[in-house]
């Protein structure tokens, strides 16, 4: 069981953990040429791309009670671009294609990387969606290029009791 302190993070890095793990020339991703990790990225992309947007952590009943056990959720957004020159019907399938893959890299890698991690026990994903959200407009090659969202969703439960003591503990580390 996870604490709020460490919990919302330890999430984040398991997510990223199980696509980078896939990019390589045997993975599911090996044809992906940018993997923007965060919202922001000055880094010039080329596609296949895949870009993870994090979404707003909350609870999974709807009730935010600070008693023992909370169930959260986060949402990622992974917005798969893919550019076929010669149809934009392929980029399309294309994308859904990429989509997909990045599913079965979650599904495939989770429960290694839980493994390896023994502070993110519990956590579950869930498919929510996939689906084309639009298209960007690429300068170079004076196109639009569609755009397909995969949305998963983690849920996992923190122990407020768990996070007093470790607070506690830093305030005594801390000599507080």
């Amino acid at each position: 069981m996870l604490n709020i302190i460490e919990g919302p993070e330890a999430v984040t890095r398991m997510v990223k953990q199980c696509i980078t793990k896939e990019l390589t020339p045997e993975g599911l991703l090996s044809d992906v040429e940018t993997f923007v990790p965060s919202y922001r990225s000055d880094d010039e992309i080329e596609e296949p791309c895949i870009w993870l947007f994090e979404q707003e952590t909350t609870s999974a009943s709807g009730k935010g009670t600070l008693s023992d056990k909370l169930e959260l959720q986060t949402p990622f957004d992974f917005y798969c671009i893919v550019y076929d020159e010669d149809d934009i019907e392929q980029s399309e399938i294309k994308g859904k294609n990429l989509a997909a893959r990045i599913a079965a890299c979650i599904a495939k890698n989770h429960n290694r990387v839980l493994k390896e991690d023994t502070m993110i026990q519990g956590l579950k994903p869930v498919f929510e969606s996939l689906s084309p959200v639009g298209f960007i407009e690429d300068e170079d090659l004076g196109e639009k290029v569609p755009i397909t969202k995969l949305r998963i969703n983690f849920t996992y439960y923190v122990d407020w009791k768990i996070c007093c003591r470790f607070q506690n503990q830093n305030n005594n580390i801390n000599g507080d």
